[in-house]
């Protein structure tokens, strides 16, 4: 049975591990800094792929995986090789001319509708191996031996990304007042610069990371 005092210092590490900045940090950023709805769909994106690590380690996936380094070698490759992606897409859309009634209406291209945002968030975090290597290796920390491993992964893991959501839910609501700014052409071009950059860098780091 995990104590009290156990579940507070989880807490406090998952809170830091979340403001932190990372890739989710960024990807949520870019769009929630242009609407608000479309930085939380990024927001449920990142939390339904954190989801699928937590359950992968309660089935002990997670840990089959990262023991294997020719598995992780891959899975670190494919999370790097994506971020890099995202992030070559913000650049390029940096300096592409968009239409002027695109930026007064504020609509979204259909690059950055709702499925396609939520879809390239959960891909960020699925492929990110450090999100894989949190529940093996941070989160058996807080882990009874004495009682069932996997519904004391599951319990907190679900804290996880409960503790997750109600950040982002507040990260979202304070970046989405740059909207405003964001529908002025020059300011979006140099935030899609931004984390364009901090994307390909991120990817560049994992890819040389141990």
């Amino acid at each position: 049975m995990l104590s009290t005092a156990t579940l507070a210092v989880f807490i406090g590490v998952v809170m830091v591990a979340y403001v932190v900045p990372g890739p989710d940090w960024v990807v949520i950023l870019r769009y929630s800094a242009r609407r608000r709805s479309a930085g939380f769909i990024a927001a449920i994106g990142v939390q339904c792929g954190l989801a699928v690590h937590m359950t992968a380690a309660a089935l002990g996936v997670s840990t089959a995986l990262l023991h294997s380094s020719v598995a992780f070698t891959v899975l670190k490759l494919v999370g790097a090789a994506y971020l890099i992606y995202l992030g070559a897409q913000a650049l390029r859309k940096s300096w592409k001319n968009e239409p002027e009634d695109e930026t007064t209406a504020g609509a979204l291209p259909p690059a950055e509708r709702p499925p396609r945002v939520f879809r390239q968030a959960f891909l960020s975090n699925v492929l990110n191996p450090k999100a894989a290597l949190f529940f093996v290796s941070v989160l058996p920390q807080f882990i009874d031996r004495d009682a069932a491993v996997a519904p004391q992964v599951l319990l907190l893991g679900g804290l996880d990304i409960a503790l997750g959501a109600l950040w982002w839910g507040l990260f979202v609501l304070l970046t989405a007042r740059l909207s405003g700014l964001m529908s002025r052409r020059g300011p979006r071009k140099v935030l899609d610069r931004v984390t364009g950059t901090a994307l390909v860098g991120l990817g560049g780091a994992l890819v040389v990371s141990s």
